[in-house]
This record gives structure tokens, C-alpha cells and sequence, in this order.
């Protein structure tokens, strides 16, 4: 004789096993995210949902109305007006197509129209939080390169004096920019800067081309301070003195400025 607790959890039992064979309608999250937003009401949905369950687990492409009825709270006027507002309203549409099983065109519902709107809205969705990103970033970087302008202010300006002096005049917003550049490049010490424009006034090349272009073969040579700069420097000049001695006895004695040497070729 079985007990009514066994009997209960027998039924439990076996509403646990038809509820996994009977599987599941899987509906994607972004239509559930988006629906509203594309003019669909709630009824609609769950027609919609509806539809899908039919089409996939019953293989119904097609479902009348009283079968349809018989998964939904409203009657069949309803379900009928919504059927044709969904239609009215582009979200689904009716197409045919060929079952080779029956050698028949038969009808189905197409959800493709459903999908297309809410992959716009999707796409619409990246493409504001891309910009907002962007913008966010934008603010953020504009914010700390404020606050290391302030920051290095003293030395920004001890550079600008030191080119107006070399150079005879004032400078231009161009080459005001070229310097705090510059000073991004090598971390807002002033040094480098200063002494790359001591090397091009020697040359008498007072151009911001000729400063850049010794700029960028420190920078090349990761070479970040005057020393580095100077033991650089005295490197490549005894491999110079060196490779000028096995070309021509006596070629050392006649070697170019040193400056000259590295900087023009």
C-alpha cells in the first residue's frame, strides 16, 4: 500500500520529469528589453511568445486561431486583432514557403521583421554608449592634461622664454603647442627640451623641425636624461674616430663637429 506521502512525491516526481521533457521556449532578452520601445503591447508579446513556442516545439508555422486560443486568457477576436496590428506593424509577417514532406507551399509566421527593429534599436544603443564613452573619455583626458599643464606651468614657461630669447621674437600658438608636446613626450621636464635647443642654435638651425628631429632621436635611443644624452653622444663619436682610422690613416685629426657629426650626417 503506498502512502499519500509517497503518492505526493511520486506526482512530484513526475512533474519534475515532463517539466524537463517538455523542454523550453528560449525568447532572446534583447526582445524582451526592446519590445516596448518598437510599439509592442504587452498582449502582443505574449502572442509573440506564443508563436515561437508553437514553431518550435510543436512545429506549427502556422497555428489558427483556435489553437492559439488555446494557449491564450483572450478570445479569439483578441487574439485576431492582435495577429493583425503585429502585421499592421511590421513586426512579423506572413510568408510561404516549400515542405518538401507534403510537396505543398505552405504558410508560416516570420519573425525576421521582429528581429530587424530590434537590432536597429540595438545597434542605436552601442552607438550611444560608444559616443558617451568617447565623450567621457575625451572630458578625462582634457581634465588631467589641465591639471598637468597647472602642474608644470613653471617649467612650460621657463621653455618658452628660453626660445623666445633664441629666437628673436614671440612665439606662435603652433610652436606653443609643439612645446607642451614636448613636454608630454618627455615628462614635463623642461632639460631635454632646453638642450636639444642649445645643440640646433650651435648649428644655427633655429627651426622647430631641427629641435623636433633631435627630440625624436633621443627619444628612439630611449635616451631620458642630459647624461644619457652626453654618454650617447661620446659613444658615437669614438665609433666614428674608430671607423674613420681603419678607413684612412690619419682620418680621426680631420673628423667633423661633433655636433654636426650626429645630428647632420
Amino acid at each position: 500500500m503506498v502512502s499519500n506521502g509517497d503518492r505526493k512525491g511520486n506526482i512530484t516526481a513526475t512533474f519534475g520529469s515532463d517539466l524537463i521533457m517538455e523542454g523550453m521556449t528560449s525568447v532572446p532578452n534583447l526582445i524582451l528589453k526592446y519590445y516596448p520601445k518598437i510599439g509592442i503591447t504587452d498582449s502582443e508579446m505574449m502572442l509573440v511568445i506564443q508563436l515561437i513556442y508553437l514553431q518550435t516545439a510543436t512545429n506549427q508555422h502556422f497555428p489558427p486561431l483556435d489553437v492559439l486560443a488555446q494557449y491564450m486568457s483572450g478570445e479569439e477576436s483578441k487574439i485576431k486583432a492582435d495577429l493583425a496590428s503585429l502585421i499592421e506593424k511590421g513586426i512579423i509577417n506572413i510568408e510561404h514557403i516549400y515542405s518538401e514532406a507534403n510537396d505543398e507551399i505552405i504558410p508560416v509566421y516570420s519573425f525576421e521583421p521582429l528581429f530587424e527593429k530590434v537590432s536597429e534599436l540595438w545597434a542605436c544603443e552601442k552607438v550611444r554608449v560608444y559616443q558617451q564613452m568617447k565623450k567621457s573619455l575625451k572630458e578625462h583626458d582634457q581634465k588631467n592634461r589641465a591639471v598637468k599643464n597647472r602642474n608644470r606651468q613653471p617649467a612650460f614657461a621657463k621653455v618658452c622664454r628660453a626660445f623666445e630669447k633664441e629666437f628673436g621674437r614671440p612665439l606662435s600658438p603652433m610652436e606653443i603647442e609643439q612645446i607642451s608636446l614636448w613636454l608630454d613626450d618627455v615628462d614635463g621636464r623642461p632639460d631635454l627640451i632646453l638642450e636639444a635647443l642649445k645643440r640646433a642654435v650651435l648649428l644655427g638651425k633655429h627651426n622647430f623641425k631641427y629641435i623636433d628631429s633631435i627630440l625624436l632621436e633621443w627619444q628612439k635611443n630611449s635616451l631620458k636624461t642630459i647624461t644619457d644624452v652626453l654618454e650617447y653622444e661620446a659613444n658615437f663619436r669614438e665609433r666614428q674616430i674608430a671607423r674613420s682610422a681603419r678607413r684612412k690613416p690619419g682620418a680621426a685629426e680631420k673628423k667633423k663637429d661633433k655636433f654636426k657629426l650626429l645630428y647632420l650626417g
